[in-house]
């Protein structure tokens, strides 16, 4: 008789979406959850406050966040994020938004990646939230 062996898959990437524009979070939500492999589960929050509401809750793995929301702009959105969330949870930047200044405040002040709207891969787009995950989770990782 053969050994029996079983696949256990291992929980899902809970991802906060933070984006204002319905039509593009479908879009996103989408190529997030286009692999077979249940990667990832994502829930979407249309607007800062109840996306900061959320963070103040657990159960969030990562954070893909755009920064043309509609309560501030910029730089200033990643702020906001980070005032809940710390060091405790990676941010990654999905926006349309392709200056360089933006891209450089944004890493520097500790975004877990920078993409661009239209620019990015589903495949990328889904490598990036995995790798972010997985640096954040390391303890020798830089926050």
């Amino acid at each position: 008789m053969e050994p029996v062996t079983y696949k256990i898959a291992p929980p899902a990437i809970r991802v906060l979406l933070v984006e204002d524009d319905a039509d593009m979070a479908n879009l996103t939500c989408s190529q997030i959850s286009d692999g077979r492999d249940k990667l990832f589960q994502v829930e979407w929050k249309g607007d800062l406050e109840d996306a900061m509401s959320r963070l103040a809750e657990p159960g969030i793995n990562v954070v893909l966040l755009d920064l043309g929301m509609q309560e501030l702009g910029g730089y200033k959105t990643h702020l906001a994020i980070n005032s809940v969330v710390g060091k405790t949870i990676p941010v990654v930047i999905l926006t349309s938004d392709e200056s360089p200044v933006s891209r450089n405040i944004t890493l520097e002040m500790g975004a877990a990646g920078y993409l661009v709207k239209g620019s990015t891969s589903p495949v990328e787009l889904r490598e990036t939230l995995f790798e972010a995950v997985v640096q954040w989770s390391r303890p020798s990782a830089t926050k």
